[in-house]
């Protein structure tokens, strides 16, 4: 399920623009197990010197499912990148620019530069954010939390006298006013 449906969402990225994706998993570890975790997988991405990302719940991490959530949410010809998971590898087709680093050796790559330390900077910072609601409240409401995180992420620094209106018109926008040719029952 995408948590961040909105149609007129402008898509991250461009000629020149950098954005991180990376895939993360949410939930609690098994008892007794070190890697072992129940939860949802969460594929997401930031860009670089703005506020702006996306987060979606995925069923799975294949190709088909993250180079599809990529597509709907950064414009080709961006610079993505990310760690060596081999669902990124058809980035390149599908006109991007794309570039790795592998964590199992470094966290940035020492020759190139590429790193994807905001994307796991904001994978720390949800998750931090979930501890402190408790994760069996956020647990039922995962989506509904994680789109609360982006939209506050959003206007993390603004005025509220910039904030209020955006919050009426996302209101507007899932609970549209009824006028009354709408109204039920009439």
């Amino acid at each position: 399920m995408l948590v961040n449906e909105s149609k007129e969402m402008e898509m991250l990225g461009g000629g020149g623009v950098v954005v991180e994706i990376d895939e993360s998993k949410f939930g609690k570890r098994k008892y007794n197990k070190v890697k072992q975790v129940d939860g949802k997988w969460v594929f997401g991405g930031v860009e670089r010197g703005s506020k702006r990302s996306f987060f979606c719940v995925v069923e799975d991490r294949t190709a088909e499912t993250l180079i599809e959530i990529t597509k709907k949410f950064v414009k080709p010809g961006s610079t993505v990148l990310s760690d060596c998971w081999g669902s990124y590898n058809g980035l390149t087709v599908e006109g991007y620019v794309h570039h790795t680093v592998n964590h199992s050796k470094n966290f940035k790559d020492p020759i190139t530069g590429v790193h994807t330390n905001g994307i796991e900077g904001t994978w720390a910072a949800i998750k931090a954010d979930f501890r402190k609601h408790g994760t069996r409240k956020v647990a039922g409401q995962f989506d509904t939390y994680l789109a609360e995180y982006m939209w506050r992420r959003s206007f993390r620094g603004t005025s509220m006298k910039s904030i209020l209106p955006a919050l009426i018109g996302g209101i507007t926008k899932l609970y549209p006013p009824h006028t009354q040719a709408h109204v039920p029952g009439k």
